[in-house]
């Protein structure tokens, strides 16, 4: 609107209510170019938070595996936890573990904590808690389980796939290997609403601009 029509539409405000028909075509254009004004700073505004929610960097989330073959023939142990977006030494995440064929040990289900740590060869290590469980078929030996890290994984970076070392004891009854490998999960599909928000915004305009 020119500055003479804006000092006009100021005019008209200041005096409390339109007099002539003019006036209210006056009012009428000033109310549709305020509202699509204010339209066009919320579009913006939604477009910069969902293009920043999909930029932003979720957590990870890693799988751990314990091979427990030397129990019994293809036993696992595994579980999933999850990291923060940037990981850093000294970080924890607890886990639930479950066994593969949880009739063989008892407790079926075990807690446990995984700890980041800084490494050798690479960035970080990724190490866990002591895991303690009963194998009521085992031997002397293996009946009650005890198995701590024994040679950790290492990784570069997060997502991570890896292999670390474990033993059952000290001396040790048997040891095996655990893994560490990134899990996918699927992520919010922001990018979809950008065009919904658009059609949105030019439909609301041609509906202002019909009244």
């Amino acid at each position: 609107m020119a500055p003479e029509g804006r000092a006009q539409v100021n005019t008209l405000m200041e005096s409390g209510t339109p007099k002539t028909p003019a006036d209210c075509v006056m009012l009428h254009f000033l109310v549709s170019e305020k509202v699509a004004e204010t339209t066009m700073k919320i579009f913006l505004s939604c477009a910069l938070l969902i293009t920043g929610a999909g930029l932003t960097q979720a957590s990870t989330t890693e799988s751990i595996s314990f091979n427990l073959s030397a129990l019994h023939a293809g036993s696992t142990l595994s579980g999933t936890f999850t990291l923060p977006s940037t990981v850093t030494a000294g970080d924890t995440a607890p886990v639930l573990l479950s066994f593969s064929d949880p009739s063989d040990y008892s407790p079926t289900s075990l807690t446990a904590t995984i700890m980041i740590g800084n490494g050798t060869t690479l960035t970080y290590t990724v190490s866990f808690s002591a895991l303690i469980f009963t194998n009521p078929s085992g031997n002397s030996f293996t009946t009650h389980v005890d198995l701590t890290p024994a040679g950790q994984a290492q990784c570069a970076s997060f997502p991570c796939t890896s292999t670390g070392h474990f033993e059952d004891g000290s001396p040790a009854a048997f040891s095996s290997t655990y893994s560490i490998a990134s899990v996918a999960v699927p992520e919010p599909g922001y990018g979809v609403l950008l065009p919904v928000l658009l059609v949105s915004f030019v439909f609301g305009k041609r509906v202002l601009r019909t009244r």
